[in-house]
């Protein structure tokens, strides 16, 4: 009959637990260089039509765009897709359940996708609004790749304390 362990035992494993779910979960955080290569595509991308006119470069503006065009799609490749993130070295992405509603409504309650449908309908219409107010500021293709290169380059550690509520509370945050 197999013994039960004391509380000592009990407590050095829950902490060896604990402590392989963050391992787990630290091991998702993409190779830093992946994240720079990223943040800088973008900003390049984006800022190009503003930097070259201001560093005279203008004749070059085609052989920059034909770097930058396949950078991006390899780069996007290697994000979001299994053999691309195998490819560049990338963890595999982990998925959390219950992002997304599943299922069918209790009776009575409208569908579950209607209110994301209606947030990601929200967001559309701000992003159009906003882009089209932005056209109207001079750099603002220049201040936009600067914003998104440098949040995708130095992403937020908060992502990855989600996670770990994620994994704590069982994929339900």
């Amino acid at each position: 009959m197999p013994q039960e362990p004391d509380a000592e035992q009990a407590a050095r494993a829950l902490a060896d637990v604990q402590h392989r779910r963050s391992q787990a979960i630290a091991a998702q955080r993409p190779p830093r260089w992946f994240a720079l290569v990223w943040g800088a595509d973008l900003f390049l991308t984006f800022a190009t039509p503003e930097l070259l006119p201001l560093l005279h470069l203008e004749r070059w503006a085609a052989w920059w765009m034909g770097i930058l065009g396949p950078l991006t799609a390899v780069l996007l490749l290697g994000r979001f897709t299994r053999r691309g993130r195998t490819l560049f070295g990338l963890p595999p992405e982990l998925r959390p359940r219950g992002f997304l509603p599943v299922g069918k409504p209790a009776p009575g309650q409208g569908s579950p996708w209607t209110g994301f449908l209606l947030v990601v309908g929200a967001v559309g219409v701000a992003s159009l609004v906003s882009a089209w107010l932005l056209s109207y500021v001079p750099g603002w293709r220049l201040l936009l790749g600067l914003a998104l290169g440098l949040s995708v380059a130095f992403p937020s550690p908060r992502r990855f304390d989600w996670l770990q509520r994620l994994s704590r509370n069982g994929a339900h945050a």
